[in-house]
């Protein structure tokens, strides 16, 4: 796999974490902006602890998608998130100036398209990740791929 290659798949990793990231830090800064928002789009209140724990496992995936660790799991579960984002907003996004505006709600699909391709491609994403943890490896040191840089 090419050096370039791999730095766009980091860059694509490490900017999908940060976009994410900031959600699931709503569960705890707002609360209740995301309690409103899941009434809304799934159907059902949660209360505080729900959300508190959707918000921390959130950050758990998070954190092992950005260093690539548990990659079938953890990207499958980032694609799982906003697919699902994606499908339960279809209305606004297949209605983007119908009522209040709601056309950022189309970025949710370049968004799910980048979490697709991200899992698809994971078994070439090494660049800024950490190691799998192989036993003639030293694990949890950070795997920065300078060959053909």
């Amino acid at each position: 796999m090419s050096s370039s290659t791999q730095k766009s798949l980091a860059v694509l990793r490490i900017g999908l974490f940060l976009f994410m990231m900031v959600w699931a830090m709503e569960k705890f800064v707002r609360p209740e902006s995301f309690q409103a928002i899941f009434g809304k789009f799934y159907g059902f209140d949660a209360g505080m602890v729900i959300i508190y724990l959707i918000g921390a496992i959130q950050v758990g995936i998070l954190l092992l998608f950005v260093t690539g660790k548990f990659k079938t799991v953890s990207y499958g579960l980032v694609m799982i998130m906003n697919v699902l984002t994606l499908l339960v907003s279809y209305r606004q996004v297949l209605n983007p100036y119908e009522g209040s505006v709601n056309h950022l709600f189309v970025a949710s699909i370049v968004i799910a398209a980048a979490s697709i391709a991200m899992f698809m491609a994971r078994a070439d994403d090494h660049f800024l990740t950490l190691k799998a943890g192989e036993p003639s490896d030293e694990s949890n040191q950070l795997e920065v791929e300078a060959s053909n840089a």
